[in-house]
């Protein structure tokens, strides 16, 4: 290799430690050894911390527990089906009214159309009135009547829907928004 910089490589991470000794021609087996170094860093890097300082959430929790239900369980093609999604904050997490709470279904050609629910404020509350930016007591569960297509095929479809808030964890007044990606069981019979 014609101009090759032998000038030392030091890689640092708590998991591992490599030395590239400059040398005219590397070793073949330092070009493994880097790559595997980096993943190695990259890997403890983006793991999620055990928990948060102060005995809270992990970063890996979410800071709301969100179930999805599906009633009738089983609907014929052209009835309709209400989705029921539950919002269950953990402790010392608040969930805000503005922005919207939003739960959005896309079209599924072939067997359901579009949907959409929003539950909250359209506007901020005034500055000295930011305490009532919370639901207090729990939240009312989000419902999505949906209409299953005449021409729907039998049998079990996995319709994706998309659901964001935004919260606020009382200890420190962190606010963050979140959004999450839920699936709805529709069976048609």
């Amino acid at each position: 290799l014609q101009g090759f910089d032998v000038t030392p490589t030091l890689i640092l991470h708590p998991a591992a430690v490599v030395v590239w000794r400059g040398c005219r021609t590397p070793h073949r087996m330092t070009w493994m050894t880097i790559p595997v170094a980096f993943l190695v860093s990259l890997l403890f890097a983006l793991s999620p911390a055990e928990s948060a300082s102060g005995g809270g959430l992990a970063l890996s929790d979410p800071p709301i527990k969100v179930s999805v239900a599906v009633s009738p369980t089983a609907v014929g093609p052209g009835a309709d089906a209400v989705v029921t999604v539950k919002l269950d904050p953990k402790p010392g997490i608040k969930l805000n009214k503005y922005p919207k709470i939003k739960l959005q279904i896309p079209a599924v050609p072939g067997l359901v159309d579009a949907a959409e629910q929003l539950l909250g404020n359209p506007a901020p509350p005034p500055a000295d009135q930011m305490d009532s930016n919370y639901f207090h007591g729990g939240v009312d569960p989000l419902t999505i009547t949906l209409h299953v297509n005449p021409q729907a095929t039998k049998g079990r479809h996995d319709v994706r829907a998309k659901l964001s808030y935004f919260y606020c964890v009382a200890a420190s007044g962190y606010c963050a928004p979140a959004k999450v990606e839920l699936t709805v069981p529709v069976i048609v019979r």
